[in-house]
């Protein structure tokens, strides 16, 4: 826009038109103006005040008396061509509203935080099509694209078949059309699925074993952190059933069917194994020192005629005795008995024990003198001379247990069962 004037106007007009045009009369023109408003015709004969607004430090404003940069638009505005942005070295980046919106010199746009578009990727999708095998499209807003009523021919796809490879168990693959079928002949378990405790060597024969891990009983050695039970129970084929068997073909002496070890340290009367029949009080125990209590009787099965066994039972007493017997002969009246050395070893070493003497003839009687550790003296009461035979029973202190006597043992019986019986398990 071009500023002017009146005086300016009607100079230009009496400079250019004809001397014979200078003699009409030009119309009036009326209206007022603004100091720095740019003026547009309000009538075809009066002025006054546009939108744009021209400060004297030449900005420009549109809206505004007071713009801010070299051209202030205030309210919005189209571009209805191109709009081209040239980069300035001093403000390189157009920026609006702070920073709302950015368009660098090199045209990387920002955009303000939590900005959407209708559409992502290279833009929003308008219309979606079906291709080969589907029904339902174009669809523009909404729809349901769906496999035709036809179903898919071999047509439709890229790769019309697929090809079956016979392998371990299997037999008769090659390539399969689809819509067509193929036998696969099965010559073996394909596989087999086990659950916890079972074991699977897979393959076309799998063998199926117990998973010792899980359950340690059935290893050849395994240790145990926990109690376990054994418990008997009533067989439907066999009747009643043994709770527990041991069985050993070790031709080794030292390694017996059963083995049953204590490491307790801390007192010599610990039980290491124990046998018990609570419904009848019988109850049998072997403590760590090796000491064997009964509350029943013990004894010996001795083998009589045919397969007879006969029970007989051993002499108990107060105290720990070991006894021995021998014979021997007076020669003039005197005769001198070596203990024997085994035996020997096994009593206190100490010439305590006792000795019975029975002679084998007559006399006036015998009697024992100058006992010792390893030997005593057997003598003819009143100084006899007799050459008459006797035989003697000594009876000694077990080496060790000599002050053992009526020991009181009821500690070391259990009152009661490890566990409570199942009633499952209870034999009537």
């Amino acid at each position: 826009m071009v500023r002017t004037s009146v005086c300016v106007l009607l100079l230009f007009v009496s400079c250019v038109l004809p001397l014979a045009a200078q003699d009409i009369a030009p119309p009036a023109i009326t209206g007022t103006g603004t100091p720095n408003h740019i003026t547009k015709w309000i009538t075809t004969t009066s002025i006054g005040n546009s939108a744009i607004f021209e400060t004297t430090g030449g900005k420009v404003g549109i809206g505004t008396v007071t713009p801010a940069a070299k051209f202030d638009l205030k309210g919005t505005g189209d571009v209805r061509d191109t709009l081209t942005l040239f980069p300035n070295t001093t403000h390189p980046t157009l920026t609006i509203s702070g920073t709302a919106f950015k368009v660098s010199n090199t045209g990387l746009v920002t955009f303000v935080a939590g900005q959407t578009f209708p559409g992502t990727g290279s833009g929003t999708v308008t219309s979606v099509a079906s291709g080969a095998g589907l029904t339902g499209g174009p669809i523009t807003t909404s729809g349901t694209l769906s496999i035709k009523t036809a179903g898919v021919t071999n047509a439709m796809l890229q790769h019309p078949s697929l090809t079956v490879t016979a392998g371990t168990g299997l037999s008769g693959g090659g390539a399969v059309a689809l819509g067509s079928s193929t036998t696969l002949n099965n010559t073996g378990v394909l596989s087999v699925t086990t659950g916890s405790g079972i074991t699977n060597t897979g393959g076309q024969n799998p063998t199926l074993g117990i998973d010792t891990t899980i359950v340690p009983e059935l290893a050849l050695s395994n240790f145990f952190s926990a109690p376990q039970f054994v418990s008997g129970f009533l067989d439907a084929f066999n009747g009643d059933a043994i709770a527990l068997y041991a069985f050993n073909t070790s031709t080794v002496p030292t390694n017996p069917a059963l083995y049953v070890e204590n490491d307790d340290v801390t007192n010599a009367g610990d039980l290491a194994f124990d046998v018990k029949g609570p419904n009848f009080g019988g109850e049998c125990s072997v403590d760590v020192s090796g000491n064997l209590f009964c509350t029943g009787t013990i004894g010996a099965a001795v083998k009589a005629q045919g397969n007879k066994k006969i029970g007989l039972y051993t002499m108990q007493s107060s105290e720990d005795w070991i006894e021995d017997f021998g014979s021997g002969a007076l020669s003039g009246g005197v005769a001198t008995i070596r203990l024997e050395s085994r035996f020997a070893k096994t009593i206190s070493g100490k010439a305590d024990y006792h000795v019975f003497l029975t002679p084998a003839g007559d006399c006036d009687g015998l009697y024992v003198a100058n006992k010792s550790a390893t030997t005593f003296e057997v003598r003819e009461l009143k100084s006899g001379t007799s050459s008459v035979q006797f035989d003697y029973r000594i009876v000694a202190h077990r080496k060790g247990l000599e002050a053992a006597r009526l020991p009181d043992v009821t500690g070391r019986f259990m009152t009661q069962s490890p566990r409570p019986v199942p009633t499952t398990l209870v034999h009537k």
